[in-house]
């Protein structure tokens, strides 16, 4: 009987990171400013503007449910995994100020990185996907 744990730990994972990812899109709806604002000061992109915040947003928000279904999953899972290091790659000064708040916040992306790259490189371990559910059949 073949075990069933490694696939269902991997859709917790995706599921997990899924939840976060989705939260951190969402902001850009809610919070367009912040969006600005963090391309601005962090990522050091002067054109980045509230109105983008919508369109990042949405794109943002498809790969995330393409990501949770688990279509194209070497893209998808690769996809969030980039965009995650992106935003811990440019919160390495937040990082090394974890105590201040909230700073230390910051810090919940780091497990997150690790769990979407752990992902990626068991992505043909995930079978409670489209894809894994295609490659049965």
């Amino acid at each position: 009987m073949p075990d069933t744990r490694i696939p269902v730990a991997l859709l917790i994972m995706r599921l997990t990171i899924a939840a976060f990812f989705a939260a951190w899109s969402s902001l850009k709806f809610y919070r367009p400013e912040w969006f600005e604002n963090v391309f601005k000061n962090v990522y050091g992109l002067e054109f980045a503007s509230q109105n983008m915040s919508w369109v990042v947003g949405l794109i943002q928000m498809l790969l995330v449910l393409l990501f949770v279904i688990g279509f194209l999953r070497t893209y998808t899972y690769g996809a969030i995994a980039l965009m995650l290091c992106a935003g811990v790659v440019g919160s390495i000064p937040s990082l090394m100020e974890y105590t201040t708040y909230p700073n230390n916040l910051m810090w919940a992306g780091v497990p997150t990185l690790g769990a979407a790259i752990s992902l990626f490189l068991l992505r043909d371990y995930d079978r409670y996907t489209v894809d894994g559910q295609r490659r049965k059949a």
